[in-house]
């Protein structure tokens, strides 16, 4: 496993053929992605924390590569508030993408300029450095769509670039009208879903919850990526699951189905040939 400014470097200096991409998870639903030249961070948890099972791998002041750092939604295990300032500073050129609703807040609260924002909202696009991101709602465990704006707090990011597509939907249950959202691409090759499900006992301590491994597995069958990467199981010990399961469930199901179930700052190359 990959650490500190030893996995800065082996994501510098890794040189993707057209077509490839390459990811490292970071805990949780924290990734590092690198298309073509482009590092992108999503929903990177890089604070130390109470009960945090995983240490984190990276520090914020070591972030210096990022051109893209997304947050689906603002909890601390997504928007890591403690650490966007830093990262805004060690990072100079990235852009945070966030639920539109949110950018005024985070700014005001983080320091960090408006300008530095990239705001979305359900099936909105923006192109930026070939980098082509749609968001698509995430229900968690609701969508919580704003009374006043319509806009939604949770997202998940279709991204698009150098030959490639992946879906990091954040933190999602199923709702009417997902599968249908994801089915406008043709080709997802990479999905990164959660499977640390949900239960009264955990939503009446504000633990908010998201699929199941089961509910995980049948949205990977009916999208049928090239990857399906489950996350969000072990972080901390009473909103875990087991991933075995997930990738049991889905060789029995949807044999065709890759999935990737490994280590925490271990370089994946994801590529067609």
């Amino acid at each position: 496993m990959k650490n500190g400014l030893d996995l800065i470097e082996e994501i510098n200096r890794c040189d993707l053929e057209k077509g490839d991409m390459a990811f490292w998870w970071l805990g949780q639903m924290g990734y590092v992605v690198k298309l073509g030249e482009t590092v992108i961070y999503l929903d990177a948890f890089l604070s130390e924390h109470t009960g945090r099972n995983i240490p984190p791998l990276l520090r914020a002041e070591e972030v210096i590569n990022a051109d893209f750092i997304f947050g689906s939604h603002d909890h601390t295990d997504h928007i890591d508030r403690a650490t966007w300032n830093q990262i805004s500073l060690s990072s100079q050129k990235a852009k945070f993408v966030v639920p539109n609703l949110l950018i005024k807040g985070l700014s005001k609260d983080l320091n960090i300029p408006e300008d530095r924002f990239v705001g979305l909202d359900d099936s909105t696009s923006i192109t930026l450095g070939g980098i082509k991101i749609t968001a698509v709602a995430s229900a968690h465990e609701f969508l919580d769509q704003d009374a006043v704006t319509g806009s939604y707090p949770y997202l998940g990011f279709i991204i698009e670039g150098s030959g490639k597509v992946l879906y990091h939907s954040g933190d999602t249950c199923i709702y009417e009208g997902l599968h249908s959202k994801l089915k406008k691409w043709s080709k997802i090759d990479v999905m990164f879903i959660p499977i640390n499900g949900r239960d009264a006992k955990k939503y009446a301590a504000n633990i908010i919850g998201n699929m199941t491994y089961q509910e995980a597995v049948d949205l990977a069958g009916n999208v049928s990526p090239g990857l399906v990467v489950p996350g969000h199981y072990e972080m901390f010990s009473g909103n875990s699951e087991d991933p075995l399961l997930f990738s049991d469930y889905l060789g029995v199901k949807y044999p065709n189905i890759k999935c990737w179930i490994g280590n925490h700052g271990e370089k994946v190359l994801v590529s067609d040939k």
